[in-house]
């Protein structure tokens, strides 16, 4: 079975409907036992990843009974926690309403119900930061229900090494595309160094852009960056803006976007029995480097579009492995609206 589980111990079976709700009766003992609660956090990223529709009849006794057991992270609570019963929706507000818990919270927000999107819009009214939802990809307008800044459908990205760059430059999801086809002016640009391009509609529930590919991109700098771009029709950008937690030394080797060293071709597969789960994710498998759509990593600020300050559509993250430059998480994100572009560099959770 492709679980490797936190604590190394043999995984549970998870083959039958049956096995997921023998994982819930667990749950209890997991909200005193860390050790438990981890090892099963990994088989529920298991079963968001296959059979989601498993946990569905018991969503009201996780959300009431046993949340303090449900170690899960948020990507994976908004696949199992998905349209669950208003009943869990009053109860979170209700708890919420009385103390905060980010657990509840992100549990409230997983739900993606309109009733859930109104309770979280009656919080932040009622007094909450509304940063407390922003960094887990949900914004809340000034009237209205909250809103989902991501698509909440997934694909794992992986990488195929190509040595070829005519196969490179015609694939759907180039990865080391020369700089003159991500930015109008070479000479004047930020941008370095280019990590993967993503075609858009390749990917449901995506918002509607004016060209077929989106791009991430990075200045040079290992960390702690963020790199903002207006997108022409021919989709290249200009008028981009840099800004770093720490600026990069001027001693830092200048990098060489044309090594060809690192060009790939990455393609997006749905999360399946046949992609490894450990510590709540899906990175252990050494192809896969990331995923399109889902929320952010809900760790760091989000970013809000310079133009209109809504917040970002986030696209992907990915690890910076896919191409080896810097270190750390680099996200895409997108303001449709404004036809604005942010690539961000955070450090690893």
């Amino acid at each position: 079975m492709p679980i490797k589980t936190h604590t190394s111990a043999a995984a549970f079976p998870v083959d039958t409907a049956d096995d997921v709700t023998a994982l819930v009766e667990l749950l209890g003992r997991a909200a005193t036992d860390e050790r438990l609660r981890n090892d099963l956090g990994d088989h529920f990223a298991y079963v968001a990843g296959t059979h989601p529709e498993w946990l569905r009849p018991h969503q009201e006794a996780v959300v009431t009974e046993f949340l303090d057991g449900f170690d899960v992270t948020f990507d994976n609570l908004c696949v199992l926690l998905n349209g669950a019963p208003d009943r869990c929706v009053e109860h979170l507000q209700r708890r919420l309403r009385s103390r905060w818990s980010y657990q509840e919270a992100w549990a409230l927000a997983a739900i993606g119900t309109e009733a859930a999107l109104t309770a979280i819009a009656g919080l932040v009214c009622d007094g909450v930061d509304p940063k407390e939802f922003e960094d887990s990809g949900i914004w809340t307008p000034p009237t209205g229900s909250a809103q989902y800044r991501f698509t909440p459908h997934r694909r794992a990205i992986e990488l195929r090494p190509v040595s070829d760059r005519a196969e490179r430059d015609t694939a759907d999801h180039p990865v080391g595309l020369p700089l003159d086809q991500v930015v109008r002016r070479t000479d004047t640009t930020a941008a370095v160094w280019h990590y993967l391009s993503l075609r858009l509609n390749r990917m449901p529930g995506m918002p509607d852009w004016p060209t077929d590919r989106v791009h991430l991109a990075s200045p040079k700098g290992s960390v702690g960056w963020t790199l903002t771009a207006a997108v022409d029709r021919d989709g290249l950008w200009h008028d981009e803006t840099v800004t770093f937690d720490e600026p990069p030394s001027n001693d830092d080797a200048e990098v060489d976007n044309s090594d060809p060293r690192n060009i790939g071709a990455a393609t997006l597969r749905p999360y399946d029995g046949d992609l490894v789960y450990s510590n709540g994710h899906i990175l252990s498998m050494p192809s896969v480097f990331g995923t399109a759509g889902g929320p952010p990593i809900g760790l760091y600020p989000n970013p809000h579009c310079r133009c209109c300050d809504h917040l970002m559509f986030h696209i992907l993250t990915v690890q910076n492995y896919i191409r080896e430059y810097g270190h750390g998480w680099r996200s895409l994100y997108l303001c449709e609206q404004c036809s604005i572009t942010t690539c961000t560099a955070t450090n690893w959770n």
